[in-house]
């Protein structure tokens, strides 16, 4: 997991994907992102359900001053532009594939890179070229709905190699989604853990 940068301060980083400094949390409010311990099998179904956050709480803002850090979270879409990443992806043949079995003859389609080329295919189609550093990825969720991949613009260990709010404008526009990237939980890497350990 990657290391915030030591200049970088939870009270100050400014973002609109973010709770405005001095916000309070009632800690309910966010009671999965907040469990110490991995998710468990009976932890699943109120998992899925947590709603995706507009903003991020600023406790999930990863700080070397705090005994330990968040699990990763990722900002971005889900919804129906996961399925027409995958239809472009095959149309403009684009689709990426894993070698599956030893003899490395049986091949299938990787969903997430596949997805992966078609969104940069598009953005550089209607002119977007990627932020650099690019932190933009193909992900899973375990509170994305049904389609199980999202897009990460970024997550919270990146809020300092951001996008800028017009380039999420910009690709939010270009993909026709109607509303605000949110917050969501990666399949991995979910729960805090201390600095030092090792995933």
């Amino acid at each position: 997991m990657p290391t915030p940068p030591t200049k970088y301060s939870p009270e100050t980083v400014s973002l609109a994907s973010l709770d405005p400094p001095g916000t309070e949390r009632i800690e309910r409010e966010m009671q999965v992102m907040l469990m110490r311990r991995q998710f468990r099998r009976e932890d699943m179904p109120c998992v899925a359900a947590t709603v995706p956050e507009v903003t991020l709480p600023r406790i999930l803002i990863p700080h070397r001053g705090r005994k330990l850090r968040p699990p990763i979270l990722h900002y971005g879409w889900t919804g129906s532009v996961s399925p027409m990443l995958l239809k472009y992806a095959k149309e403009h043949n684009l689709t990426q594939t894993l070698k599956c079995d030893k003899d490395l003859k049986v091949k299938r389609t990787d969903t997430f890179l596949s997805r992966r080329a078609a969104l940069f295919d598009i953005m550089e189609k209607h002119g977007l070229s990627r932020p650099r550093p690019c932190t933009i990825q193909i992900v899973g969720s375990l509170n994305a709905g049904t389609n199980i991949a999202i897009i990460s613009l970024y997550t919270n260990y990146e809020l300092h190699k951001a996008p800028s709010d017009e380039f999420v404008d910009a690709l939010q526009k270009v993909l026709g989604e109607e509303d605000r990237p949110r917050w969501f939980i990666g399949l991995t890497k979910n729960t805090w853990v201390s600095w030092d350990h090792c995933y």
